[in-house]
């Protein structure tokens, strides 16, 4: 018996299901196909919330059955969950959701006799009591009202009942977010308009700047760390050569001109003031004198050479740019010189 009930059950609820989804599907076919309709899986999810509000409200389980009904109306709108949902908040002693609910019927359903009567039913009841506000947006809206999304959904203009007390609205656009408190008696009504945000504009990406190219510049020649150049040095050389060779000309020159031999035979018994005595003295000095310049030069060019020549120009001057590189067996550089 149990499984017989159990089965029963089901059946139950799957013929309610069905039930639902035929008038949803004879409103849609009533409705000259609005482009704004539910697609197929809401309104199979619509359904099912609706057979949950409907287990819900017979268990008494108001404020439940409530958020069902409301969920079944969001996603495929239709005026009997928008009733039922009405009919919940009632029962759950939330007056002041119901109310707004109401004034959604008395909007969207107006010709309904059976919806425009609870509407106005509760409407009755619920305006001494509650706060009425009324939000206008410049562009379509949706509201947020001390935490909890309003049941009207997105529109221009939304009719909230709300508790006499200080609450906090969250207007939702596009462009962003408008946050603002009001706060009323009961009995007391409350315009509020609302514009959209400017559009938040997004700073540019930043780009990084392309790293530096290269600079090709003249190479520059440091300043020799030696005073002299080569230049000097090969003067000095070649005049230690030259004196050389002058030294070896007058040498032979002196043994030659008057020579040993001519000077014995002339001033033989004769005494240094011999003529061709002298010559051979004169020629004998000018050979020393000759031969001793000729040795200072040459160290003197030795020491230009060794100590004072800047023989080389350091690398940094000869201007070669070298790039390194990334090669398969290791790293190269390229460049040039």
């Amino acid at each position: 018996m149990r499984g017989s009930g159990t089965g029963h059950r089901r059946r139950s609820v799957g013929l309610r299901v069905a039930a639902f989804g035929a008038l949803v599907s004879i409103c849609v076919a009533s409705a000259d196909a609005r482009a704004d309709e539910p697609a197929p899986s809401r309104v199979s999810a619509a359904a099912e919330e609706y057979d949950r509000g409907r287990r819900a409200f017979l268990a008494k389980s108001y404020e439940e059955a409530a958020v069902h009904f409301e969920n079944a109306f969001r996603d495929a709108p239709r005026v009997e969950a928008l009733r039922n949902a009405i009919r919940a908040r009632r029962a759950a002693v939330q007056l002041d959701r119901a109310a707004t609910l109401a004034a959604i019927a008395l909007q969207m359903y107006s010709d309904d006799a059976p919806t425009k009567a609870l509407a106005t039913q509760t409407l009755d009841e619920a305006k001494p009591k509650l706060l009425a506000v009324t939000v206008k947006c410049q562009t379509p809206c949706s509201l947020v009202i001390d935490g909890r999304v309003a049941p009207s959904g997105v529109s221009i203009q939304h009719e909230l009942y709300l508790v006499p007390a200080s609450h906090e609205l969250s207007v939702g656009f596009k462009t962003g977010n408008v946050v603002r408190s009001t706060e009323g008696k009961a009995g007391e009504s409350v315009a509020l308009s609302f514009e959209a945000p400017p559009p938040k504009v997004e700073p540019p990406p930043k780009v990084e700047p392309p790293p530096p190219r290269p600079r090709s510049e003249s190479p520059v020649t440091p300043a020799p760390t030696k005073p002299l150049g080569p230049g000097i040095f090969f003067i000095a050389a070649g005049l230690t050569v030259a004196g050389g060779v002058a030294t070896v000309v007058s040498g032979i020159d002196a043994q030659n001109n008057p020579g040993v031999d001519a000077v014995r035979r002339e001033c033989a018994g004769k005494d240094e003031s011999c003529p061709l005595y002298q010559d051979g003295k004169d020629a004998e000095l000018r050979t020393n004198v000759l031969l001793g310049a000729t040795a200072g030069v040459g160290v003197a060019a030795a020491v230009i050479g060794l100590f004072f020549t800047q023989w080389s120009t350091p690398e940094r001057a000869r201007g070669a740019t070298v790039t390194p590189y990334v090669a398969r067996d290791g790293v190269g550089v390229f460049g040039r010189f």
